[in-house]
């Protein structure tokens, strides 16, 4: 699910940035970051994606994931899906760690 994630975001990031008038090279810059994080999916410790999933079951938690999925994306400071899973569950949990 969350590489499915991951990949969905970047071809719809790459499908805007075909429909600007000039393309936007900050939308293909966070596509190709949503790449790297699906080809870490498999990297993810194993608790981190029990506690993701769990927080992840609510629409609210579904719409906040896409949300900061692109928010971390154009940033471009989350480098691995790890980072990204952490990052959303300090976001839904209050935690102190707050997406750079």
């Amino acid at each position: 699910m969350l590489q499915r994630d991951f990949r969905s975001a970047a071809n719809h990031l790459r499908q805007a940035s075909r429909r600007l008038r000039s393309p936007s090279r900050h939308y293909l810059d966070a596509a190709d970051i949503l790449d790297q994080w699906a080809a870490t999916v498999n990297d993810v410790h194993p608790n981190l994606l029990i506690t993701y999933h769990e927080l992840i079951i609510g629409t609210p938690d579904r719409d906040r994931h896409a949300e900061l999925l692109r928010q971390l994306a154009f940033k471009g400071t989350v480098k691995t899906a790890s980072e990204y899973v952490s990052a959303y569950i300090s976001d839904r949990t209050g935690g102190t760690r707050r997406p750079r």
